[in-house]
């Protein structure tokens, strides 16, 4: 819930924002990131919508700064299957505190709040 109600990587963004619009609710999620050796830095994002969007996206942001884009692909690809189709406990760990979003296998709708980002850092990487 904290990182709901505080989330640690949320700020205004001023210049290079990219902005995505949940498909299930009127989640708005801006983005901004920059790619410097090959790896994810300053990923920080504005949002309005629900609990499981800002929490979900702040707590990418939190493991994806400063992992190689190939790093973040593997990991976006293990959250989103994750959360789609369950895991074992090694997956669990390895997404840490994004574990907490196993039981959206069990709500369709919130799969689409839940991976905003994730979705739209695919695309921008181009992964």
């Amino acid at each position: 819930m904290a990182h709901y109600l505080e989330p640690e990587y949320k700020k205004i963004l001023d210049n290079n924002k990219i902005t995505r619009h949940g498909k299930a609710c009127a989640d708005y999620l801006e983005f901004s990131f920059e790619i410097n050796n090959n790896k994810i830095n300053n990923l920080y994002f504005d949002a309005k919508g629900c609990a499981f969007m800002i929490a979900s996206t702040d707590l990418i942001c939190k493991e994806l700064n400063g992992k190689s884009v190939d790093e973040a692909s593997n990991f976006i690809e293990k959250y989103e299957s994750f959360i789609k189709n369950g895991g074992d406990n090694s997956i669990e760990n390895e997404l840490g505190e994004l574990a907490i979003f196993n039981n959206v296998k069990e709500h369709p709708n919130r799969y689409y709040c839940a991976t905003l980002l994730s979705s739209a850092l695919k695309e921008e990487l181009n992964v």
